[in-house]
């Protein structure tokens, strides 16, 4: 059982002043941004932190199929298997009520498609999604704000006559993997923890994940070592 301590009126304000400008300030950021990872990592962090928790995005535009956290785009071979069943999980009249498949562990799956994109994103909760009501109308607009940033990019992009954000996130998707593969056979360990030692080396010392890949790639070191 989860038992919340009681919010005082002046908590609730403060706690929805903040939320109102979380939101704000990440909807101006996905709106304003032309950069296809910059708008995912944005929309995980943010719709995490309003549910108070990790976010995990997958968004099917034109060719390509991304997933997403916080870090950015990662490989999906660096997620578990159950979050990845659940991101591919129908939803509607085959998911339950909360949106979530019903035989899964407790969480939220939300969906927001737009003219070229699909965009879910599963977020593992430790209360029941109606004790978060207010949390998943934040997430769901994010996520419908993130759909309409990547339709825009993919716009722009289409008439520009090049995919070069998408491109560039595919890039970052192969260099990830190659990392990985480095870590996976020098340590003997899974693709998720191989991940998990890019991510925290990523967050640690702020270098962006693809980066913090294409430094281990080139010098053979690890992740650690070369941020």
């Amino acid at each position: 059982m989860c038992v919340l301590p009681p919010a005082t009126a002046d908590d609730d304000e403060a706690t929805g002043l903040a939320g109102t400008a979380r939101i704000t300030a990440a909807a101006r950021q996905l709106v304003r941004s032309e950069d296809l990872e910059e708008v995912l990592a944005v929309a995980a962090s943010a719709i995490g932190e309003a549910l108070a928790s990790e976010a995990v995005l997958r968004v099917t535009a034109t060719q390509h199929d991304l997933h997403a956290s916080a870090s950015g785009v990662v490989p999906p071979s660096a997620l578990s298997a159950a979050v990845r069943s659940v991101l591919s999980a129908p939803t509607g009249p085959e998911a339950d009520a909360n949106g979530a498949p019903a035989d899964d562990v407790r969480g939220l799956l939300l969906e927001s498609s737009g003219r070229h994109a699909t965009c879910r994103v599963w977020v593992g909760l430790s209360r029941p999604c109606d004790q978060v009501a207010v949390e998943r109308t934040m997430a769901e607009l994010l996520l419908h704000s993130l759909a309409q940033a990547v339709d825009r990019i993919v716009t722009v992009d289409r008439f520009r006559k090049n995919e070069a954000n998408l491109e560039r996130a595919v890039e970052s998707h192969r260099l990830v993997g190659q990392a990985m593969g480095i870590l996976i056979e020098r340590h003997r360990i899974v693709s998720e923890e191989a991940f998990e030692v890019l991510r925290r080396a990523s967050q640690d010392h702020n270098v962006k994940l693809r980066e913090v890949a294409r430094r281990v790639i080139e010098t053979g070191a690890e992740p650690s070592d070369v941020v």
